[in-house]
This record gives structure tokens, C-alpha cells and sequence, in this order.
């Protein structure tokens, strides 16, 4: 290396930390709103509704996350990771080929909503695909203001709608709860929101190198396929519960596997700018191996004490967001919260700007078929609690499936861009540091041991903050 050009790549590598951790952090308050308004729905509905209006509540958020990825297919990943002019000119020169994707992906499941999915009234199944269709074209909206670089829009816009959000639950539950009104506002609301970022978007100029991606289709078809994969994924556990038993049942296992949104959210934040990023810097292994560090120490700062907190004070935790009403859910969701650890970073950012999608989809792939091999094996001796392991354990197992790819295109050691000791290290310090106050004041009422709990944790996130900023560096 010339040692001459080091000072100049320190300071772009401490200018690009700088800027991954302020764009990350506009986008996380943006998606902390949403986070917000989801739990205090939950926290409202879980309480007010019966059972079977609960049940009917969440399965339309299945339907909706489900076929509303497989509808976008691939789309938003692509527009964060490829020039938006190569993806227009792609298109124009497959207009067939686009079209008659686009037919298929949204056809096909609408078609099942709509005529084969009896559990709700036509009318209910006719606003569901409303709320899909309107929910897709204004993430594809966010999206293009993201690779924009237009995250304060997107705070604005999100902070504007999810106290529509929540207020209008709220609303309807007030004013007589029916799916039917709730539908409906939930609809006008995203149009709204796309209306609002359309309006104070439509000037935006996107500078980006149209630099042309061999097989941009194929690239495409295959984002489109891990997404795919990847919500099936996600939501299969609860499909095959929904088959299996009541929607009652249904009810206590939803909550019991519900994946507390914080980390997901944030990890889409990151991985989001990553994805802009490194576009920008594909072929620049130094830039690589120095944002997939970083990102991974600063969000394990926030997630493996937030991990640590949950692992002693579930009971607690769970209750006070559900109720005693879903406590049979309880030992499902002590095992789902053992997932939180492995998000901590975009496993397959790598793989998508050096246009490797289809490792991506084959690590998807594996992902499936571990779960669904494992949940034959673990339901009939563990119930509901074998589908929660089932789904944790194929998630590590696709977790180091993408690393040790990502290492061999890179062609690094994974311990020289994912940093597993250091990693470890916060662990074992969360953990330490979490577990003496647990026990210490786990005698006293459970409502102050929570509260206790909390404040270290939060004190505990700054200081990880604090002290992984400072010693952010690059090596050589």
C-alpha cells in the first residue's frame, strides 16, 4: 500500500463512519416512530380485543407483509443497490418480460385472497388487497427518497403517519371496533404519506455513477427470490400455527414469537445506507471489510444488551406488553428472543453490490429448508415452542452461511471484516453487567426490578456507544 495516500483514506474512511452513523441514525428515528406506534397498538389491542378479533387483526398483517414483499419482489433492494437509470433502461428494453413479472407476482396471491382465503368477509379480502397495493407504492416512494439521501423527508413523513397510525387505531377501537373501518383508514393513511414524500420529492436529482451491472435481470430475479424466501420465511412458523389450530390459538403463539421490531428496524436502517454505500465503493475490499466491522460493533452496542435485559427480565418484559392474558406464550417467546443476537449486521450487503445475488438466494434457500426439516423433527415433542427453535436455529445457520461467502468473495478471513472476538466481548459485558441487578432486586416487586433493569441496560447502551465510537478506526 502507499503509505503516502494513507492519511487521504483515513480521513474519507472516518468521513464515510461518520456519515453511515448519521444518515443510520436518521433513519433509525424515522423507523423508531413505527417501532413506537406497532407496540402501543399491541399493547392497546392484545388487551381490548377478544381472541378471535386479535387473531383476525394479526393474520392481516401476515397477508400483508407476505404478499406485499412478493408483490415489490426485489424492487426496493434493487433500487438502493443499482443505478435507477440502468433499472429504467432495463426495463424499457423488457417491457414483455417486466410486465408479465409483475402480472404474476401480484395476480397469483391477490387471486388467493380474494377467492380461496374464506376466513374473512369478500369485502375485508377486497380492502386487504387495497392496503397491500397502497403499502407497496409508497415503500417504493421511501425508497427512492433513501437513495436520494433524503432520510430527513422520510423522518417527516414517517413521524406524520404513525401518529396517524396509532391514532387511528385508537380511534376505531373507541368508536366500535370493526376490521372493516380499520381497513379503510389504514388505506387513506398511506396514500397520504405517499402523496406527502411524492410532493416534497418530485425535484429530487440522484447523482450516481451509471455504471452498468452485468445480468441487471438476473440480478433482479434473484433479489426477488430471497425476498421472497426470506418473508416466507419469516412468517411460515405462524402460517403453518394458523393451519394447525384455532385462531385463538393462533392469538397466544403470534405473540409469544413476535420478534421485537427494535432490531429489525434498526438493522434495516443500516442496512439500508450500507446498501447505498458500498454501491459506491464495490470494488474497494479496504472500504468493505472497514463499514462491515463498524456497522456490526455499533448495532451489537445496542442489541446485545437489549438481549441481555430480555434474557433475565422476559417474564416481566412480556407481560407488561402483552398482558397476563397471552402468559401461556411466555416460554415461546424465551426462545425467539435467542434470534436478537444475530442482528447485528447486513449479512448479505456484499453479496448484493458484487451483484452475487445468487449466493443470496441459495443462503435463503438453506435457511427454508433447515426450518422446515427442523420443525418436523422439534413440533411433535416441543409444540409451539420446536417451531420458535426451529426458526432460531436455521437463522445462525444462514447467518454463517453468508459470512463464510462473503469472505470468499472478498477473499478475506471472516475474522478480518465480521469481528467475532470483540463481539464475544460485549456479550460476555452485557451479560455481567445485566445479571447481578436481576438477582440482586429480583426479590423486591417485579415492576421496580423492570424499571431498574431498563435504566442499566439504556446506561449500558451509551456506554458501548460511547466507547466503540471513540475507538472506530481503520486498520490496515
Amino acid at each position: 500500500m502507499n503509505v503516502s495516500n494513507l492519511p487521504k483514506q483515513n480521513m474519507i474512511a472516518d468521513l464515510s463512519v461518520k456519515k453511515l452513523a448519521n444518515r443510520s441514525l436518521l433513519l433509525l428515528l424515522s423507523l423508531s416512530f413505527k417501532l413506537f406506534a406497532q407496540i402501543a397498538v399491541i399493547f392497546i389491542y392484545a388487551r381490548h380485543l377478544s381472541y378471535q378479533d386479535y387473531g383476525s387483526y394479526q393474520s392481516v398483517w401476515l397477508y400483508t407483509n407476505i404478499i406485499g414483499v412478493i408483490g415489490l419482489f426485489g424492487l426496493p433492494s434493487l433500487i438502493l443497490s443499482a443505478s435507477i437509470k440502468n433499472i429504467k433502461n432495463w426495463i424499457g428494453e423488457n417491457k414483455i418480460t417486466f410486465w408479465i413479472g409483475v402480472i404474476l407476482m401480484n395476480l397469483i396471491p391477490f387471486t388467493y385472497i380474494l377467492f380461496f382465503y374464506t376466513q374473512l368477509s369478500f369485502s375485508i379480502r377486497l380492502l386487504l388487497t387495497a392496503l397491500i397495493i397502497t403499502q407497496n407504492v409508497c415503500i417504493i416512494t421511501e425508497t427512492i427518497a433513501i437513495k436520494s439521501e433524503k432520510e430527513k423527508l422520510v423522518l417527516i413523513s414517517n413521524i406524520i403517519f404513525n401518529i396517524g397510525f396509532l391514532g387511528y387505531h385508537i380511534f376505531v377501537l373507541y368508536y366500535g371496533y370493526t376490521l372493516h373501518l380499520l381497513l379503510t383508514g389504514l388505506i387513506i393513511l398511506y396514500l397520504v404519506k405517499t402523496f406527502f414524500v411524492m410532493s416534497f420529492s418530485y425535484r429530487i436529482r440522484i447523482h450516481e455513477k451509471n455504471v452498468a451491472i452485468p445480468n441487471l435481470g438476473k440480478q433482479w430475479l434473484y433479489l426477488g427470490l430471497n425476498d421472497t424466501l426470506g418473508i416466507i420465511f419469516k412468517w411460515l412458523d405462524k402460517w403453518v400455527i394458523l393451519l394447525l389450530v384455532s385462531v385463538t390459538q393462533f392469538a397466544v403463539y403470534f405473540n409469544g414469537s413476535y420478534e421485537i421490531p427494535v432490531f429489525a428496524l434498526m438493522l434495516s436502517a443500516v442496512g439500508n445506507i450500507m446498501l447505498v454505500e458500498l454501491s459506491k465503493h464495490s470494488m474497494n475490499d479496504r472500504y468493505i471489510k472497514m463499514l462491515f466491522n463498524t456497522s456490526s460493533i455499533l448495532l451489537a452496542s445496542i442489541v446485545f444488551p437489549s438481549f441481555a435485559f430480555l434474557l433475565f427480565y422476559h417474564t416481566d418484559f412480556f407481560i407488561l406488553i402483552f398482558s397476563k392474558k397471552y402468559a401461556d406464550a411466555i416460554p415461546v417467546f424465551v426462545i425467539s428472543i435467542f434470534i436478537i443476537p444475530v442482528r447485528i449486521t447486513y449479512y448479505t450487503a456484499v453479496l448484493q453490490i458484487r451483484h452475487r445475488s445468487d449466493l443470496i438466494v441459495r443462503g435463503s434457500a438453506i435457511d427454508l429448508i433447515i426450518a422446515i426439516v427442523l420443525i418436523f423433527i422439534l413440533y411433535p415433542f416441543l409444540q409451539m415452542r420446536g417451531l420458535a427453535l426451529a426458526f432460531v436455529i436455521s437463522t445462525y445457520a444462514q447467518a454463517g452461511y453468508y459470512l463464510w461467502e462473503t469472505s470468499r468473495v472478498i477473499h478475506q478471513k471472516i475474522d478480518s471484516f465480521f469481528p467475532l472476538q470483540k463481539l464475544l466481548w460485549i456479550m460476555l459485558i452485557s451479560i455481567l453487567i445485566t445479571a447481578p441487578p436481576y438477582f440482586l432486586f429480583n426479590q423486591i416487586q417485579s415492576k421496580w426490578g423492570l424499571i431498574i433493569g431498563v435504566i442499566i441496560t439504556i446506561i449500558l447502551i451509551i456506554g458501548l456507544l460511547k466507547y466503540n465510537i471513540k475507538k472506530s478506526h481503520v486498520e490496515d
